[in-house]
């Protein structure tokens, strides 16, 4: 009776943890691919940093509404290079945990270039 006492509490202590290892997971899958749709969007002709983040939100509102909170989504663009950070905390089942995750992905910008420019 009294292993019982410990084990069970231990046990569920250690389905929450392999839960919680699901979610961050998950949630990183996630935030990956917000980062990888905003720099595409940014990185066309008719990219900018407004329809990166626009893209990055949207891919994170369609499928991690409830997982995340304080998203934030940064971009950074030069003539030739546009990247995008996504940055968010992971709802937790454990109390006092709070993990966090990041994103960034960058590509080249299509940009025309004139040849005397070249």
């Amino acid at each position: 009776m009294t292993t019982a006492v410990l084990a069970i509490p231990i046990a569920m202590l250690i389905v929450l943890l392999i839960v919680q290892a699901a979610l961050v997971s998950h949630a990183q899958a996630i935030v990956d691919a917000a980062a990888q749709d905003g720099a595409q969007a940014g990185q066309g002709a008719s990219g900018n940093e407004d329809v990166a983040r626009a893209a990055a939100q949207s891919t994170i509102g369609t499928y991690a509404e409830n997982l995340l909170s304080n998203v934030h989504i940064s971009s950074h663009t030069s003539r030739s290079q546009f990247s995008v950070t996504v940055e968010a905390t992971v709802k937790s089942l454990i109390p006092g945990y709070r993990p966090t995750i990041s994103s960034t992905a960058a590509g080249s910008r299509e940009v025309f270039i004139p040849v005397n420019q070249r």
